[in-house]
């Protein structure tokens, strides 16, 4: 039996494979576009266009309207060869747009709007699914980070994994959630990450755990050569026999690798839902914005929240990691001491 028949217990028409995070993700929901499709099903990619600070200083994701050379509906656009974006006075190739060169319209890659909260990204699923027929989520993530309770004191992007784990759920589309090596990007401690996975076994959460084949990796090779990340390219270090700790984001995280890393956990989206408490407060927003002040009101900090603390110093270039540790707790420990800082600048 093939994987998708044993995830969703038949051969779907089609799979969206949705990405919410960074260039990593786009990467492997690549990788697991071209599987579904060599095992006979049709699979598109919906990605939310955000590139991390080091690549893309301007705060939050990309705006449909930023790129060029793509084919704009309201809250999703078709992405061409050649695709660029306009950012802060920047022009930035995008991990989607590069998918897109990469996938030459054998996958169709799209780029969902972000910037209409979690009700936008569930409109894009809806209106793609019904152009594609596609009658199936599967949700990528890499490292596992969607799967934080959201306290954790080395969570770093919560905001755009929760809003796709909830948009993927409200959609009514069976989904999976494919978690492609658990702890690769250096958040969630594997200790951490293996007690959640555990929980959610006890649920009936856990459908596969699977491990890259030569094959995989061999693609995941072609892929990470264009769409650069750091991430993303830890399963394939893993699978080719790396061992010991690993920096990554400029030393400010560090990730243990042995051959779990070049492992994908999949579990039943909905299940992970229920236990997800940042994913169940950011469900019905309207903006990206009121999705980031839902979180802020419970005491958790964001990657947006983080790109504004540190645009001023990233355009001065006097950023450091040191300086971005410092601005992080700071900020962490004001939202949990009364809120959120109105002064945004490294003092």
């Amino acid at each position: 039996m093939c994987f998708l028949e044993e995830i969703y217990g038949n051969m779907p028409r089609c799979v969206i494979v949705l990405s919410t995070g960074g260039g990593g993700d786009v990467a492997t929901a690549l990788l697991y576009a071209y599987k579904i499709a060599e095992e006979g099903s049709r699979a598109i990619v919906a990605a939310l266009p955000w590139e991390r600070y080091v690549k893309d200083p301007c705060p939050g994701p990309i705006k449909l309207s930023e790129i060029a050379s793509a084919t704009t509906y309201n809250e999703y656009a078709l992405l061409h060869r050649g695709c660029i974006a306009y950012r802060c006075g920047r022009v930035l190739v995008p991990a989607v747009c590069k998918a897109a060169l990469l996938s030459n319209n054998v996958v169709p890659i799209y780029a969902v709007d972000g910037w209409g909260g979690e009700l936008g990204i569930r409109r894009a699923i809806k209106e793609l699914s019904v152009l594609h027929g596609c009658d199936s989520i599967l949700l990528v993530d890499v490292g596992g980070d969607v799967l934080a309770e959201g306290h954790e004191e080395e969570l770093w992007s919560p905001l755009g994994d929760s809003l796709g784990l909830a948009a993927a759920i409200n959609s009514d589309l069976p989904s999976a959630l494919l978690v492609q090596g658990p702890g690769a990007d250096g958040e969630l401690s594997d200790k951490q990450l293996y007690r959640i996975i555990a929980e959610l076994a006890k649920r009936g959460a856990l459908m596969w755990v699977r491990g890259l084949s030569a094959r995989d990796a061999e693609i995941l090779e072609q892929v990470t050569s264009i769409i650069h990340t750091e991430a993303g390219r830890i399963p394939l270090l893993a699978f080719k026999g790396f061992y010991g700790w690993y920096e990554i984001r400029g030393g400010t995280r560090r990730v243990w690798i042995d051959v779990s890393k070049a492992t994908a956990v999949i579990l039943r989206a909905e299940h992970v839902y229920k236990f997800s408490k940042p994913a169940q407060i950011v469900a019905g927003t309207t903006s990206l914005y009121e999705a980031r002040r839902r979180l802020n009101e419970h005491g958790v900090y964001t990657e947006l929240d983080l790109e504004e603390d540190i645009h001023v110093l990233i355009e001065l270039g006097e950023l450091t990691p040191q300086k971005l540790l410092e601005i992080r707790e700071k900020s962490r420990s004001s939202l949990r001491h009364g809120g959120r800082s109105e002064t945004l600048a490294y003092n």
